[in-house]
């Protein structure tokens, strides 16, 4: 009989992660990490349109054929000044 850990499963006989509860903790550390930049000042973007960490993390969590690159501006002292996130197609 085999038993299951609560939001895990069975691959290999080891249990693992469930795939949905890992992309939600990414996308939970990358708003937090996102809202950190935005409460400094920082200009969030997705696909070339200003946009919310909220909204960045969703697109990040839910990406198929493809995922998202960063991209950071810096200011004239060197500083961050923009977060750019594009879609970057699977080939």
């Amino acid at each position: 009989m085999l038993v299951f850990s609560e939001n895990r499963t069975r691959k290999g006989g080891q249990d693992t992660s469930n795939i949905s509860q890992v992309k939600k903790k990414s996308a939970k550390s990358i708003r937090r990490e996102l809202e950190s930049y935005r409460d400094k000042g920082i200009e969030l973007y997705l696909d070339g349109i200003p946009s919310t960490p909220k909204k960045i993390a969703k697109a990040c969590q839910i990406a198929e054929d493809g995922g998202y690159m960063r991209d950071y501006t810096e200011d004239e002292e060197g500083n961050i000044a923009c977060v750019s996130f594009d879609f970057i197609r699977n080939t």
